[in-house]
């Protein structure tokens, strides 16, 4: 768990943080969450390991960065892509079948760790240990700003920092649409716990489906959009 004086942290404190944190003094940038400029708005958020494409000298600055970051997604995916050679990624394709019912309710992806590397075991242990976390006190900024109705991890990394963020146990082999974790925060109502192998279907326990991963995502994300449409409505009453 994170200490009282890190829980404390209100949404303006949150967002300077972040930028405050993702902007290195070399090595890649830090990247707290996808491109997306109703970020701060989300109510859903999917936490994986680490992005996998390093960025700093593509851009002219870290301001530019930022700004393709919070305000210009259309050109941040320009460069990103430019970097991968047009390809998406497995774990794109699924959230994004995850992501579609939720289009109303907006699903920000962000990480246990914010350091960008072409793998994971790239990074020296020492060097994982202190970007984990660093993540953790991300992923409490962002649910301070965004106040989400629920957080999807996914992945051993993305799972246990969840886990540590909320003091909550999860078990990603638990079948997701059977799963009923809740995390209480300070000021807000319940947040929705999801757990789930890493959405490349890499390192999953034998026996494990990764051929239902899609529909068992997008039946999550339409359950969920109908659950946030109830709560939308008994606000508005």
């Amino acid at each position: 768990m994170i200490s009282n004086d890190e829980a404390r942290l209100d949404a303006t404190g949150a967002e300077a943080f972040l930028r405050q944190v993702a902007e290195t003094a070399s090595g890649p940038y830090l990247r707290p969450f996808t491109p997306d400029t109703g970020w701060r708005n989300a109510r859903v958020l999917v936490v994986g390991t680490n992005p996998a494409t390093p960025l700093r000298d593509e851009f002219a600055s870290f301001d530019a960065y930022w700004h393709a970051l919070t305000r210009d997604p259309t050109s941040f995916d320009a460069v990103y892509r430019a970097q991968r050679g047009g390809k998406t990624t497995k774990t794109t394709a699924r959230i994004a079948r995850f992501a579609a019912p939720l289009r109303e309710a907006g699903v920000l992806r962000t990480n246990a760790c914010a350091l960008p590397s072409e793998s994971w075991g790239e990074l020296r242990p020492a060097e994982r240990r202190a970007q984990l976390e660093t993540g953790l006190l991300i992923l409490r900024a962002l649910v301070a700003i965004c106040r989400p109705a629920a957080i999807l991890a996914h992945g051993k990394e993305g799972v246990h920092a969840v886990s540590r963020l909320a003091g909550v146990p999860l078990d990603p082999y638990v079948p997701l649409l059977d799963q009923s974790r809740r995390a209480a925060f300070p000021g807000m109502a319940p947040v929705d716990l999801f757990a789930y192998p890493h959405l490349s279907g890499v390192g999953v326990r034998k026996g494990f489906a990764v051929s239902r991963m899609g529909d068992e995502l997008e039946a999550l994300g339409k359950r969920l959009a109908a659950s946030l449409q109830v709560d939308v409505a008994n606000r508005v009453q």
